[in-house]
């Protein structure tokens, strides 16, 4: 091939393999190849497959967590109202006894209710402030009376009522449960 023959590229003769000769690019080619870039493509398919399958498990766990968080929330709110009565407003311990322990029928709390949506554990002031998962469940009682017995070197029994409150789901599955020990309150241990 002459120099006419190659139209307007005046390469000279001895420089016509420099595309490819190695001294000038001393790694060889630098494109890549059809099998390096599937390779390329898979490898980045399973690092973003597992990066957003983390992702997922962990939004799923943080879903989780906050609802048994907003039922324990529920559960000590309740708990408080349970618990909170004022032992001055009882003349006998047996009316406060009832007043905890009875059947929710006769004023007392045993068997009491709060159905999904109806919960209104706590203040009302402070509802609104609560999360959207806290009326997702809903809120049983079980108070009973019981005896506490301390062990050695006191071995003291202790009369009270056994407090439960307990958060369900829609399938009556327990989601938080708060088991607590009221002592009966020392104003009224001497009364009847």
């Amino acid at each position: 091939m002459t120099m006419e023959d190659r139209g307007s590229l005046s390469v000279p003769p001895e420089h016509d393999s420099a595309i490819f000769d190695t001294s000038v690019h001393p790694r060889g080619r630098r494109a890549l190849t059809l099998l390096e870039t599937l390779l390329a493509v898979v490898i980045l398919l399973l690092v973003t497959t597992a990066v957003v399958s983390a992702l997922t498990a962990g939004r799923g766990q943080s879903t989780q967590a906050r609802r048994m968080l907003s039922a324990a929330i529920a559960c000590e709110m309740l708990m408080a109202r349970v618990t909170g009565l004022d032992p001055t407003d009882f003349s006998t311990s047996q009316q406060w006894y009832d007043a905890i322990a009875g059947p929710e029928q006769s004023g007392g709390w045993d068997g009491y209710l709060e159905a999904q949506g109806e919960i209104r554990a706590g203040r009302s002031e402070a509802l609104g402030y609560l999360p959207k998962d806290y009326q997702q469940f809903s809120l049983h009682v079980d108070a009973d009376r019981h005896v506490a017995s301390v062990g050695p070197p006191l071995s003291v029994a202790i009369q009270g009522v056994e407090v439960q409150v307990e958060a369900r789901d829609d399938e009556a599955r327990p989601i938080a449960t708060v088991r607590r020990f009221v002592p009966v309150p020392q104003v009224l241990e001497s009364t009847p």
